[in-house]
């Protein structure tokens, strides 16, 4: 059963929430949260009920199967931490930095040049090895009929390529730098971004959620 934080949902108190409501009350919340920026109107009706949908389902999803399910606004909309919009968040803001380095035609994606030695780090040893589990986790919960260990994964997926994004110069659009690889980017390290965002993009296609191309 789906409840509020507010408490259980009743006939007898008049507090049910209907499904259409619940959509259209998250859309109203993620419209706000989204009003000052740079969107048409358009594009935040269609921001708006992409995300919605996604919270919503994120939050019933990430739960195992068989107990009651307590449904938060707020934390349903946070743009971080345990959310859906969390994770199309992640998956936007890595197809943000693939298109800015298709736009970059200095650019050099041959990855023979790479010095991976000199590029690994823990943050990116770290995502390699979370990038490496996807298809172990998806086979456990389709084996167990439990999506919450794909929606516990994307998370933590979100969270690690977020610190890798902080902490790593993954590409350098300013072109007073020289024209070493390393000074415009790493072809490496965008190969790590284009995974990330393949893999956000299938793991919540699978659970029935779609990302908005921009947020």
């Amino acid at each position: 059963m789906l409840n509020l934080t507010t408490g259980k949902m009743s006939s007898r108190k008049g507090n049910i929430i209907t499904g259409e409501s619940l959509i259209m009350d998250v859309e109203s919340l993620i419209n706000e949260k989204i009003k000052e920026r740079d969107f048409s109107d358009a594009e935040k009706d269609t921001i708006s009920e992409i995300v919605a949908i996604g919270a919503i389902k994120y939050s019933i999803l990430r739960q195992a199967t068989g107990g009651d399910i307590v449904f938060d606004f707020d934390k349903s909309i946070s743009f971080e931490g345990d959310s859906g919009p969390y994770l199309q968040y992640t998956c936007v803001r890595a197809n943000s930095v693939l298109e800015k380095a298709r736009e970059v035609s200095r650019f050099d994606l041959d990855m023979s040049k790479s010095d991976f030695d000199t590029l690994k780090n823990w943050e990116t040893t770290e995502l390699e090895r979370y990038l490496y589990r996807f298809p172990e986790v998806v086979e456990r919960a389709g084996a167990e009929y439990a999506p919450h260990y794909l929606v516990t994964y994307l998370t933590e997926l979100a969270s690690v390529f977020n610190r890798f994004y902080a902490n790593n110069r993954i590409i350098d659009l300013n072109p007073a730098l020289s024209e070493q690889s390393e000074s415009n980017g790493s072809p490496y390290k965008i190969a790590l971004t284009q995974a990330v965002a393949h893999i956000l993009k299938s793991g919540l296609y699978l659970l029935g959620i779609k990302v908005p191309e921009r947020m």
